[in-house]
């Protein structure tokens, strides 16, 4: 399964696929504590009027967490 990334500007990939790596910006609409999705290593995507839960692991954490790298587990 594939989905659409939410930024373009801090990634050149356009859609999301497991087993994948990412900036975490790419995944988190900005809405919600950041910082505990990224703890909690799930994400809840919406696409097309569906929600879809990305589980994910820290690759490489950084000082703005849309920058943190992170690797796609499972699209559910």
């Amino acid at each position: 399964m594939k989905l659409n990334t939410l930024s373009y500007v801090i990634g050149a990939e356009n859609t999301i696929e497991a087993g994948k790596e990412y900036f975490f910006g790419q995944l988190w609409d900005g809405n919600g504590d950041g910082e505990e999705l990224l703890e909690s290593e799930t994400i809840a995507v919406y696409q097309d009027g569906e929600e879809l839960i990305v589980d994910f692991e820290i690759l490489e954490p950084a000082d703005d967490i849309l920058q943190t790298r992170v690797k796609v587990i499972g699209i559910n």
